[in-house]
């Protein structure tokens, strides 16, 4: 393929693209067109009483200056035109303010809308889809992309349609006063449009690129802050400074790339007007010494010859900020076509909490090749404690994700209360399952707030009570605003133990069919694992619990325990049943392990 049907084909992508952003824009408007529509209407009356408000001064100008009339007469000419423009100057006030209002009132209700369906629909896209994006990236796209098309909406589009309106106006006023002068003037717009057409798209692309080298940024912004504690431990902010710096080198190169085109641009706009200036005077000059053309023309036609350059020059960095929109729209709208999880339905009811896993074989979409799970098989009874052990990365983890199907199974199928599991609402599914990871993180409310997130909306008394439930209470209350304490960023204020409290408190609260501790009592001390023990065994009364755990103290008494390794159950049954293998994997961690 040649280069120039590259070129080509690019550009049909482009404007089928920059179309398809229009659009984009044009359906989150619809709603507020009872608002934008009048806003659109003050912005053109006030582009054309600007024109009114020139045309009064420019004339009245010309008029002093061919000494049309008596001083009298121009005296009192000078006070009727001064009325007239302060009154002009009046109504462009009362419709800036219009205008200005009704245009923000429009767009940011319309952004508004937008940033309700960005967040919406990342936060209900698959893991899947999510685990293809870093956090910043999406972060970014929600505020600095959605920042860009508000700039445009608010700023440059309003703008973009004042300088319309006044070019279109001032052409016709020049064509009116002299069409010969006129035509001479504008033979260099047709070159203008044509560089517009050939920049417009090279800006566009290299924007793009900027915008996603800025993303790029943002994740190590987001990542770094995250994880500050462990930056700090280590000393790394040096590192830390050193990558930013690395993804703001490549945003600049790529920033000051693109501002190429555009100064290419600017540099030929100004050119073209200044020369085509210096030769309409030079022009306009010979018409008045033929007799052509009278002084008081001139006056007014040089006037509104500086309007239509003034909005020829505003032109290419507006078009500049419209091709920087066209590529947050495209890379938003690239979010919104990610299909989303379904949305939640009303709960069908309490599961009885028998689980089944039959044949599983599973591998991350993102590394189809390497199995993670493989002839995977699991039964849960009702009210049953199942435990599964074994080496890290041998798949435990990997089992929790698919029974809470943020996953799918390559093969193989899963059983609920003995239907499949995909024939369950998604959100009935979960709402019957609760978790309680080995890392807690809360989010960055109160106490209160933490524990209502098991159940939105629940009593005072029952926050309460699932604290007691949880051993929870006995630290709260000794805390200075008790469940009014603020637990800091992801629940940093508190310790391991106080934070898994919380998270067990959340999930009596939510009161699941089906409990899934995954290393619930790892990481903390003995005092910690006492507390949280005890609100467990609470917590797992009567109710179906997967439980996964390196520390076998915490699994003896499962009604069945599987032994993993490479994402296979090697081993089987009991406690006791286990251990009576003196070869068995099991056998060999519990006499490390507990003798």
């Amino acid at each position: 393929m040649s280069k120039q049907t590259e070129e080509r084909s690019s550009r049909k992508l482009w404007d089928k693209q920059a179309w398809q952003g229009t659009r984009f824009f044009l359906n989150y408007l619809r709603p507020h067109k009872a608002v934008f529509i009048p806003a659109l209407f003050a912005l053109a009356i006030s582009g054309g009483m600007s024109m009114y408000f020139f045309y009064l001064l420019f004339d009245f100008v010309g008029r002093v200056l061919n000494r049309t009339g008596g001083n009298a007469e121009l005296l009192a000419d000078s006070n009727s035109t001064t009325l007239k423009v302060i009154a002009v100057a009046g109504v462009l006030a009362f419709l800036a303010f219009w205008r200005i209002w009704l245009f923000a009132k429009a767009s940011e209700r319309a952004l508004g809308s937008l940033r309700m369906d960005l967040f919406s629909h990342i936060i209900r896209l698959p893991m899947s889809s999510l685990n293809r994006h870093r956090v910043g990236e999406l972060a970014s796209r929600l505020s600095n992309d959605v920042e860009t098309l508000r700039e445009t909406l608010v700023v440059t589009l309003p703008q973009l349609v004042r300088h319309t309106v006044m070019l279109l106006i001032s052409i016709g006023i020049i064509f009116f006063v002299s069409v010969k002068l006129s035509l001479f003037m504008l033979a260099c717009i047709p070159v203008v449009i044509v560089m517009i057409a050939i920049f417009g798209s090279r800006i566009r692309k290299l924007t793009r690129r900027a915008q996603d080298d800025l993303a790029a940024s943002q994740v190590v912004v987001d990542e770094t802050l995250q994880s500050v504690v462990s930056v700090k431990a280590f000393a790394n902010e040096g590192h830390e400074i050193s990558r930013y710096r690395r993804y703001m080198d490549q945003f600049l190169r790529t920033a000051i790339h693109a501002s190429l085109p555009r100064a290419t641009f600017v540099a030929f706009i100004i050119f073209s007007f200044s020369t085509a200036l210096a030769l309409v005077i030079w022009y306009a000059l010979r018409m008045v010494l033929a007799g052509e053309i009278d002084d008081a023309l001139v006056i007014k036609f040089g006037g509104f010859s500086g309007m239509v350059g003034a909005s020829f020059m505003a032109f290419p960095e507006l078009i500049t900020q419209l091709q920087r929109a066209l590529g947050a729209t495209e890379r938003v709208r690239e979010i919104l076509a990610d299909p989303m999880e379904p949305e939640a339905v009303p709960s069908t009811g309490r599961i009885r909490g028998e689980m089944e896993m039959r044949g599983i074989k599973f591998s991350y979409p993102s590394r189809p090749d390497a199995l993670v799970l493989q002839d995977f098989s699991l039964k849960a009874d009702a009210g049953q404690r199942i435990a599964l052990v074994g080496p890290s990365g041998a798949g435990k983890s990997t089992v929790v994700s698919l029974l809470f199907r943020f996953y799918e199974p390559t093969s193989g199928e899963i059983l609920v209360d003995g239907r499949p599991a995909n024939e369950l609402p998604l959100s009935s599914l979960r709402n019957n399952l609760a978790l309680v990871p080995q890392e807690v993180l809360l989010f960055g409310g109160t106490i209160r707030e933490n524990i209502a997130y098991g159940r939105p909306g629940a009593t005072e008394e029952e926050i309460i009570n699932a604290a007691k439930q949880a051993n929870a209470e006995q630290f709260i209350v000794t805390l200075p605003d008790g469940y009014d304490t603020l637990v800091g960023e992801r629940g940093a204020q508190l310790s391991g133990g106080q934070r898994q409290r919380i998270a067990i408190a959340r999930a009596i609260l939510a009161d699941p069919a089906v409990l899934i501790l995954d290393e619930a009592t790892s990481s903390l001390d003995a005092e910690s694992e006492r507390l949280v023990q005890e609100a467990l065994d609470k917590l797992m009364a009567n109710r179906t619990s997967i439980i996964i755990a390196h520390r076998l103290s915490t699994v003896r008494r499962a009604d069945q325990i599987l032994v993993l390794s490479a994402g296979t159950v090697i081993e089987r049954g009991t406690h006791d049943e286990l251990v009576s293998h003196p070869h068995s994997l099991y056998a060999t961690l519990a006499k490390l392990q507990l003798e």
